[in-house]
């Protein structure tokens, strides 16, 4: 603690913690709502699901042309969720923790900026493939598991005062999200990304609103 903060009215002290935690939960419900609401507007608004790299290039390029609104939109959404992502990341309170969820956050605003120019201008063939893995590997095979270490590291912080139930699920989102590195390997692991995607998220929230009630 600074000299100052030492020396400050327990008032003072007692209004910048409630200020720091009203900013973890807004960054990691905001990062929640964000990532999510981008997802289903794809999901709701686009005609079909959005193509993975595995699906055909012509399926891909169908998807594109007709939904490149969508796309643009989902992208948008992305690129704003990293803010509040590497602002809860920043807040959880240790290094490692920092630096994946900031890493993460690039990460996942690269994705999202990817979508945006796929959705904005009229690529076709080999370049709109590439931007498309690009895509997914920002988005998913390389987001993901630093998302599961900042999980980690955060839950290994709050190991002494969270309940078990919020440790247990911090270890499995962290364990299924690096797990999800096996995707490089092979198609059959494909799966971990979304499993690790959504239990960090969820911890994320969960932990953004303990803070805030100062549990």
């Amino acid at each position: 603690m600074s000299t100052d903060a030492h020396f400050a009215p327990p008032a003072a002290v007692s209004r910048r913690g409630t200020s720091a935690a009203r900013r973890v939960l807004l960054a990691g419900v905001g990062f929640a709502v964000l990532f999510i609401g981008g997802v289903l507007l794809s999901s709701l608004l686009g005609t079909g699901t959005y193509p993975s790299p595995l699906d055909s290039e012509a399926a891909a390029a169908s998807y594109f042309a007709a939904n490149r609104g969508t796309v643009l939109t989902q992208g948008i959404a992305h690129v704003l969720a990293a803010v509040p992502l590497a602002m809860f990341a920043g807040a959880v309170g240790n290094r490692p923790a920092r630096a994946a969820g900031w890493t993460a956050a690039a990460a996942l605003a690269a994705s999202g900026l990817l979508n945006v120019a796929i959705g904005a201008l009229d690529f076709t063939g080999d370049t709109l493939h590439t931007l498309h893995y690009l895509t997914f590997l920002a988005g998913g095979q390389l987001h993901v598991p630093l998302l599961g270490i900042l999980v980690a590291a955060g839950t290994r912080a709050r190991a002494a005062t969270a309940p078990r139930w919020t440790t247990a699920l911090g270890l499995v989102a962290a364990g299924l999200a690096v797990l999800s590195l096996v995707s490089f390997a092979t198609e059959a692991a494909m799966l971990l990304l979304p499993l690790g995607r959504f239990t960090a998220i969820l911890w994320i929230v969960i932990t953004a609103v303990r803070t805030r009630r100062g549990k």
